[in-house]
């Protein structure tokens, strides 16, 4: 259960960070600073089941921690998605937010899959954690 609440608390932490970068990018007036962390707290957003379970190192698919761990993730990320996608629009919801809050996590999170089964290749295997 550790290596759980590890992956989430982590990727929590890591767009908790980018927010307070983004804050901290518009009240100094650092353009360059503000572009980063927004894009950041994009990418964490929308990866998010993917990350937390790259983080957590649990195999993907590989138990029911995982699928937890990612299926959490899915719920989180693509709420913290939305919440971009409603300050992005001048903090005005549309209908087309919500929809595209899971299509950007499914996409960016199945792409962040890809290059983790590029670089650890046993993160697919059929292990049990």
């Amino acid at each position: 259960m550790f290596q759980a609440v590890k992956g989430i608390g982590i990727t929590l932490a890591a767009f908790a960070a980018a927010f307070a970068l983004h804050i901290v990018g518009g009240a100094t007036d650092q353009g360059w600073l503000f572009a980063i962390a927004v894009a950041l707290i994009y990418l964490i957003a929308t990866g998010f089941p993917a990350i937390a379970l790259w983080v957590s190192g649990l195999a993907y698919k590989s138990s029911e921690r995982a699928n937890m761990v990612y299926t959490s993730g899915v719920i989180i990320g693509s709420g913290l998605t939305l919440g971009a996608l409603w300050a992005t629009n001048g903090r005005e919801f549309a209908a087309w937010h919500f929809p595209l809050s899971i299509v950007l996590v499914a996409i960016v999170s199945a792409v962040i899959l890809f290059i983790r089964s590029r670089v650890d290749p046993a993160s697919f295997a059929s292990v049990t954690s």
